[in-house]
Parts: structure tokens; sequence; C-alpha cells
């Protein structure tokens, strides 16, 4: 069973980054990176804010268990919350033959698997509730489109996803602006074409649209429990 990080979006200090360090000095002792990597991967973990990022950048060179314990020093904090909430449990959204689509106020988990078979997958962050600082996705690639909207300050990271005949078109910023989401998109793109970029104005009316109706939803539940509080005490 591969071990899991308990709440992934959970902040860290310099002696996870430290141990972090020590880790990848000793894979390159050991020849599974190079200096270079060592190098710029060291300064990124200096710059890690959450147990997620850091796991992610630990994620092929050492084996799940090790990177659990070194990450959360050997204590966990409990299970996981669900679907996205441990990298060996992410949320799958697949488009075979309709698109997917995660749009307006979603809660945003961690971890998420786009595999965009036929159709296409659709992240829309306009309008979305992220528990974490860092969203890791990993794109399955297909013949379908991947397309990631996200709001002014975020970053999305494209750089480790492998490119095969599909295309890639990121006008999103790489880093995100500190205290602001960071979206980090790594495996594979085959056929289709992985497309990230700011809202338009067709984006921001779906967004204040959908948080309209969240909003009325509410409001005819928070209805519907007065009613019936009003019912019992009669």
């Amino acid at each position: 069973m591969t071990a899991e990080i308990d709440e992934p979006f959970l902040r860290i200090g310099d002696a996870e980054r430290d141990r972090a360090v020590d880790a990848l000095r000793r894979a390159a002792g050991e020849g599974r990176l190079t200096d270079a990597e060592v190098a710029d991967r060291a300064d990124r973990a200096r710059s890690c804010r959450t147990r997620g990022e850091l796991a992610t950048l630990l994620g092929d060179v050492l084996p799940a268990p090790a990177v659990a314990d070194l990450v959360t020093g050997g204590v966990r904090t409990g299970p996981a919350r669900g679907p996205g909430f441990a990298w060996d449990d992410p949320l799958v959204l697949m488009a075979r033959w309709d698109d997917e689509r995660r749009a307006g106020a979603w809660e945003v988990p961690p971890f998420i698997e786009a595999n965009p078979v036929i159709s296409s997958v659709r992240l829309d962050f306009t309008a979305a509730k992220p528990v974490s600082l860092l969203i890791d996705v990993v794109l399955v690639g297909g013949a379908g489109n991947l397309v990631v909207v996200v709001p002014e300050g975020w970053g999305v990271d494209t750089s480790r996803v492998t490119k095969g005949m599909g295309g890639i078109r990121n006008r999103v910023v790489a880093q995100a602006l500190p205290g602001v989401p960071q979206v980090m998109i790594r495996g594979e793109n085959k056929l289709g074409t992985l497309v990230v970029r700011y809202p338009n104005r067709l984006d921001g009316w779906r967004a204040r649209r959908a948080v309209a109706n969240e909003n009325r939803t509410l409001e005819r539940h928070q209805r519907a429990l007065d009613r019936q509080q009003r019912a019992l005490g009669r």
C-alpha cells in the first residue's frame, strides 16, 4: 500500500525544508540526480510552503513512504478527506464522450488528475475555493483538450508536461504571487492541446452567475431550515 501524506496543504517549516535538501544531496551521491538538478531543486525546496508542494518536488526521487516520512517527520495527522486530498487518490476528471467541467465556487482539492480521452476537461478557477496554496494537476493526455483558467496573481507551471503531438499554450506566469495559489501541471500531452489562460468576459460572467446561483441555493436552504424550526417550535 502506498503511503500518503495527510493534510498536504499544511504549511511546513525550516526543519522539513532542510530534510528535503539533505535527501536531494543523498540522491545526487547515489547517482539519481545531477549536480544541476540538485542545485535547482534545493532552491525550490527552500521556497516550498506546504507538505504537498514539497512532496511533489521529491516524488520522483524517493519512494512514497520515504517521502511521507520525510515531509511529515514521521507524524501523520489523520485520514484523507476523500478524492483529491491525497496524492495516490486524486480527484479524477475523465472526459470520454462529453466534456468534463469544474467551474463556479467549487472546492478545489490539492490533487487532480485530468484525462481528456476524446472530449475536453475544463478547470475554471475564476470563482473557485482552493483549500491549498499548491494544486497538483496530472495530465493523462488523450485526444481531447485540457483548458485551465486562473485569476490574476495565480501561477501555472507547465514545464513538467511532456509534449507529444499536441500543443501547449500557456499565457499565464509560471510563478504565483506570495500567498496566492500555485498550479503545477505535469504528465503527458499526447494529441490534444493544453491551454492555460486568464479569464475573459464570458468566464467572468459565468463565475458571477455561478456565485449568484450558489447564494440563492443557500438562501433557499436557510429558509427551509427556518420553516422546519418554526414547525418544531409549535
